[in-house]
């Protein structure tokens, strides 16, 4: 190691786990008077902290005023800190269920395709076989869900795959595909003729975000069909929230597969013969390479099986 790396690692051993702490939240209230309030301490004490950061860091982090500004240099030591002060959260966890008699907490971050078939049956095997984890499910879009698990606050990732279940460092299972479809509610006039892209395109849309993959795939149906991109009613990721406003206007939605056969299976909503241009990746699984924990293990074995019931035969 050159000289100059070897001081900036022999600094960078003065940080502690309160420095990291303290600097999420400064960057969080972008001043060193509101952060001092939240910590219940002087301003001076701080100041302190910060220039402690700073110098184990050997850059600036912040230029002083009334209000902080960030500089370049911060971005990649906050990403550092999130990652450090959710292992030690994740740790604490960890030893809290060990001493319960669990082998380890396992955090799920969960997509709606996962959450109607796959992760039920999953996590009820799981409780007949009184397996010894302590599980936490967290239920998102995709959006949502990566940036939790790249923050180290998720253990494992089930839901649909994309390109970032890809990356260095990750492992990757695939457990089966999932087509969308469309809903509607079981009185909706387009269960009585026959559907086309054209026809529905003339009813309100609950649609997700612009920047999912899902409604990029919506928009490339209606362009493929000669029609202008959908223009939503409402955007809206909140599955209850939509299945009551589906069941009750006249309005449309794309949904996984999985959900689509569950609301129909209910009653609340039945599905309609239309097809979009292209889908948007199957069913599985995503966790850090470098997990490979007992409790963990026990949870993709529970949805390896229930896979196996659910896939296509």
């Amino acid at each position: 190691m050159d000289e100059p790396n070897a001081q900036l690692g022999l600094h960078l051993r003065r940080l502690r786990l309160r420095h990291l702490e303290i600097l999420l939240l400064i960057a969080r209230h972008g001043s060193l008077t509101a952060t001092a309030q939240a910590l219940d301490c002087g301003q001076p004490a701080v100041s302190q902290w910060l220039a402690e950061i700073e110098s184990a860091v050997g850059v600036s982090l912040f230029v002083r005023g009334r209000q902080l500004k960030a500089t370049p240099h911060l971005a990649p030591v906050l990403r550092h800190a999130q990652r450090v002060v959710a292992a030690s959260r994740r740790l604490a966890h960890e030893l809290e269920a060990v001493s319960g008699g669990a082998l380890g907490t396992v955090r799920i971050g969960s997509m709606v395709v996962a959450n109607t078939e796959l992760l039920p049956r999953a996590l009820l095997r799981l409780h007949s076989a009184a397996s010894p984890a302590r599980l936490e499910v967290v239920e998102d879009i995709a959006q949502g869900i990566w940036e939790r698990f790249e923050q180290r606050g998720l253990d494992l990732i089930v839901g649909r795959l994309d390109e970032r279940a890809f990356s260095p460092g990750l492992r990757t299972e695939v457990l089966y595909p999932d087509s969308h479809c469309v809903v509607a509610g079981r009185r909706h006039p387009l269960h009585r003729a026959k559907p086309t892209w054209v026809r529905a395109a003339a009813y309100p849309w609950i649609l997700l975000p612009r920047q999912t993959e899902l409604r990029r795939a919506i928009d490339a149906t209606f362009l493929d069909q000669g029609l202008p991109p959908a223009m939503p009613w409402i955007e809206c990721t909140a599955p209850i929230l939509n299945l009551r406003l589906l069941r009750d206007s006249p309005s449309l939605a794309v949904v996984s597969g999985a959900a689509g056969r569950y609301y129909e299976a209910l009653g609340a909503l039945k599905r309609l013969p239309l097809a979009l241009k292209y889908d948007v990746g199957p069913v599985g699984m995503v966790w850090s390479g470098d997990d490979d924990g007992p409790a963990l293990q026990l949870v993709l074995q529970a949805l390896r099986a229930a896979a196996a019931e659910l896939a296509p035969t």
